[in-house]
């Protein structure tokens, strides 16, 4: 099903997160290519969220206060990541190559990063959280009913758990056009192993992949809050009101997402809405992106328009499609050296001091509506 692994040198040769896109598309088979890189009806949030970053231009301040030698790091709820990058949940990564998840957190790992790991992971999450632990967050999907969620929540717990990521935005399914045209059925020999784990699966997965979730309320979100010990974010809000909300209920962190575009067409660009969301909550509520990001740059922006770190999907699994976990790391190397570049020549040695006055935002960036 998956094509042979690229040789290393090869992955040497690509660049640029492009590269892996382009390289990967042309090898891989037509109908998951198109899973992987479809959205929502006519795609075109998939492509405004790239898009979107391409109206904020850098201020580079030229002139340094030194010294010139950069500390990338950045602390989220408790956890110090090498730089301001998560590895967002992508499901079922057995589609593009056979350690899946394994492979995706490994590289995380290695890179002093995180991997968030979705309920829908083809590895079941105890092996995925033993090899590397300390490094994994839970993407929460519910399914069946709360005995089922307390289940899972119990469950991600006794593996390891970092923090449990509660993905809001994908309750229905979604009209994948672009995914219906390719004729795309689930490859045998793609699995489920966390929902079995849990007895959520039994038998063979659905032909489409999706398992048809409970959709999730405020009601849902609060005795969810209740039912666990670990810091608790939420990821797929657009509004403003929506995120203030979740802060009063005790979440600990936002991850502002449209779902890499995959949910609802014509749906607010992440980026765009990134900035009222950063400007509704304390400024100790940490803030984070999905959706989007396809260089360094993109990071520095995102950082600088108030997220405290962003997550990346397709681009990860390019690499993992390319070259398994060399093939991840490949991408994260890239977007390190872009990052640090994009420091350097921003004229500055920490995260922190990365902020608004470094970036120049189109007038219609910050016309999204206050919520």
């Amino acid at each position: 099903m998956n094509p042979p692994e690229t040789p290393m040198t090869e992955l040497d040769a690509l660049l640029s997160l492009a590269d892996f896109e382009q390289r990967w598309t042309a090898q891989a088979d037509p109908p998951i290519a198109q899973y992987v890189a479809g959205g929502a009806g006519s795609d075109s949030v998939v492509a405004a969220n790239t898009a979107a970053f391409g109206d904020v231009w850098l201020q580079p301040r030229g002139l340094h206060d030194g010294p010139h030698t950069l500390d990338t790091s950045v602390t989220v709820l408790g956890h110090t990541l090498a730089m301001p990058l998560l590895l967002a949940p992508t499901s079922p990564q057995r589609l593009v190559h056979p350690d899946a998840e394994l492979a995706t957190a490994r590289a995380a790992a290695r890179h002093g990063l995180l991997s968030v790991v979705s309920t829908d992971s083809h590895h079941p999450y105890a092996d995925i959280a033993r090899e590397t632990p300390g490094h994994t967050w839970f993407q929460l999907f519910p399914y069946r009913s709360r005995a089922d969620v307390e289940a899972t929540l119990a469950y991600a717990e006794e593996c390891g758990a970092s923090a449990i990521v509660v993905t809001v935005d994908a309750s229905f399914a979604a009209r994948r056009l672009t995914t219906l045209r390719a004729g795309y059925r689930l490859p045998p020999g793609v699995d489920y192993g966390t929902l079995r784990a849990l007895g959520i699966l039994r038998g063979d997965p659905p032909a489409s992949g999706r398992h048809e979730k409970l959709p999730v309320t405020w009601a849902d979100l609060e005795w969810i809050r209740n039912r666990t010990r670990l810091p608790l974010l939420v990821k797929g809000l657009v509004r403003p009101a929506d995120v203030r909300r979740c802060v009063e209920l005790g979440m600990d962190a936002t991850i502002v997402s449209n779902h890499g575009g995959r949910q609802l067409d014509g749906v607010v660009p992440a980026l765009f809405a990134l900035r009222s969301v950063v400007e509704a909550v304390p400024r100790d509520h940490p803030v984070l992106l999905d959706g989007g990001i396809r260089s360094g740059t993109d990071i520095a922006k995102a950082i600088a328009l108030g997220a405290r770190a962003v997550c990346i999907g397709r681009p990860y699994l390019w690499g993992l499609g390319l070259g398994g976990q060399q093939g991840v790391e490949r991408v994260l190397d890239i977007l390190r050296a872009e990052f640090d570049d994009a420091l350097l020549q921003l004229g500055i040695n920490t995260v922190d001091k990365l902020d608004d006055t470094f970036v120049t935002a189109a007038r219609r960036l910050t016309a999204v509506a206050a919520g």
